[in-house]
């Protein structure tokens, strides 16, 4: 039997077939592919994060999807609470309310802003991708800009700081522009774009402001030379100083101490040595357990042998962020978690610092050679970032899937209301189990405001930075102290007669004579889980 092979295209095959340096050579170039296709992959997967949970455990988010409910339904003249609360676009929240509200029309709260935060971490991802292009920095640090998005200010639900995040990225970036060739042209657009990322978020605007001035005094020398180049942010100090003093002559809570408020807090203390690499990943110590990846990511540029970038204004940024993490306080003006949020901004400061080695930056044709074994290390420390940030994803999407379990017992109790309701939040356990969160359901019962165009107390109305507050005289006395100490309510003094509805989140049983009163009957709807739900009836 003869072969059907032809001998002579085999040959020719083996002649066309790479081998030795050639092999090592084109699959040289396809491994190199391989971390950027990754790189969309997990910033897609990022995307999808928000999507999981229906009702995700964002602490504050409820209270969000509430303030937008209740915008909408007011400029449509619907809302049953026209006589209670007013719109406030005095606010530096407008831009984040602003986005959501639109597309709360064409689809439900929720979705409006999970599709805002979507698109504000592509676009914070985006922005760091840009600015570090700009500096020419090294592509392969662009890792450090995924996680933190998902960390301390991720779970606590801080919307409008999330939506200024990119803001305050391009804002940054365009004031090193400006720093490095003042123009009168420039200095008006960096008055605008400060105008408006004031209106998307006070701390994030400071920082970011705080940042370019920062740029300025590093790059324009001598200091007489300076001074005139900071024009654009005086404007800018103004109206900080009016939006201070107007928010203190319109809060109805200055000079009162609020039950679990604090008016000023400094908060410093061993831990906070360690707290902020913690908190790019979570809000407790269960998320210590990526303190490992941070020092890798850390040490990465080093063992790229990454240099830190011929311009030193670079270090202004990371310069900031140490700054806030050793200096600013934990509360203040009744806002907590100040310090702690900006733990967003730690990895990305970081590696902005860098400019990528001759290897990186000259291409590889006209790149200098690198040993294998530098080669090797460089592509070990990136496969362990990549992988340790997929942990990270993957981590996140089974406790999200398990809290859109554990959670699921709230559409039973809101499937039993009628809508355009006053309700009482009365959360005993606020800790999730599922997601690992100490706080998870602190506000859930405010779906009911945003779902059913009901109001819930505690309510996000309370504050001055809200775009729909209390009007004046009508702010309840004892919500803000029954979010703390739910036990403490009591019929009378928390004028439990206002509340159709009362939201109950408790593991065991409530008291007997819980709602004690002789005006009306308080009797259980729906128990399921650790959730009950209680309606006032029949009033004398």
């Amino acid at each position: 039997m003869t072969s059907s092979v032809d001998p002579s295209a085999s040959a020719r095959a083996g002649a066309d077939a790479p081998s030795g340096p050639a092999w090592f050579a084109r699959y040289g170039r396809i491994a190199a592919l391989a971390p950027n296709v990754l790189f969309i992959v997990t910033v897609l997967y990022g995307g999808a994060l928000f999507w999981i949970a229906p009702r995700p455990p964002m602490v504050d988010l409820p209270q969000h999807a509430g303030q937008v409910a209740l915008l909408r339904d007011l400029l449509e003249h619907t809302s049953r609470w026209e006589n209670l609360v007013q719109i406030n676009l005095l606010t530096p929240y407008l831009v984040g309310y602003g986005l959501a509200l639109p597309l709360s029309w064409l689809m439900p709260v929720d979705a409006a802003l999970k599709c805002v935060l979507t698109l504000a971490y592509f676009a914070f991802v985006g922005s760091c991708i840009g600015f570090r292009r700009y500096l020419r920095g090294d592509p392969r640090l662009d890792w450090l800009f995924i996680p933190g998005f998902f960390g301390f200010s991720f779970m606590w639900g801080f919307y409008t700081f999330l939506v200024a995040a990119p803001l305050g990225i391009l804002f940054i970036w365009l004031s090193h522009a400006y720093a490095s060739a003042t123009s009168f042209r420039k200095g008006i657009g960096m008055v605008i774009a400060g105008t408006a990322l004031f209106f998307c978020h006070g701390l994030v605007f400071l920082f970011a402001a705080a940042i370019g001035v920062g740029f300025v005094l590093v790059k324009q020398r001598p200091l007489a030379r300076a001074v005139p180049a900071l024009a654009p942010f005086v404007p800018l100090a103004v109206l900080c100083i009016v939006y201070a003093w107007w928010g203190r002559t319109t809060d109805p809570l200055l000079g009162q101490a609020v039950a679990g408020v604090a008016v000023f807090s400094w908060g410093f203390d061993w831990q906070r040595l360690l707290s902020l690499p913690v908190y790019v990943w979570g809000m407790n110590k269960a998320a210590a357990g990526y303190l490992p990846l941070v020092a890798l990511m850390f040490a990465a540029p080093w063992l790229w042998r990454d240099r830190i970038n011929a311009d030193r204004a670079v270090v202004v940024p990371m310069f900031a962020v140490a700054l806030v993490w050793f200096f600013a306080p934990g509360t203040a003006l009744k806002t907590g978690y100040l310090y702690h949020r900006f733990a967003l901004f730690l990895l990305p400061a970081y590696a902005l610092m860098f400019c990528a080695p001759p290897s990186i930056a000259s291409g590889p044709r006209a790149a200098p050679p690198v040993s294998n074994l530098r080669r090797i290390i460089g592509r070990g420390v990136q496969a362990a970032i990549i992988a340790g940030c997929w942990i990270f994803f993957v981590d996140q999407t089974i406790r999200l899937h398990r809290f859109a379990l554990e959670i699921a017992p709230l559409d039973t109790l809101l499937a039993q209301t009628q809508p355009e309701q006053r309700a009482l939040s009365l959360i005993f356990d606020r800790a999730s189990p599922a997601y690992r969160s100490t706080a998870a359901y602190a506000h859930q019962s405010v779906w009911y405001q945003a779902e059913q165009h009901g109001f819930v107390d505690l309510n996000f109305a309370t504050w001055v930075p809200q775009i729909v507050r209390f009007r004046p005289g009508m702010m309840p006395i004892s919500p803000p102290a029954l979010e703390h100490d739910p036990g403490s309510f009591e019929w009378t003094r928390d004028h439990g007669r206002q509340y159709r509805y009362f939201f109950i989140h408790k593991a065991e049983p409530l008291p007997a004579n819980f709602f004690a009163n002789n005006e009306c009957e308080v009797v259980l709807v729906v128990h399921e889980g650790k959730w009950s739900l209680y309606e006032r009836r029949n009033c004398r």
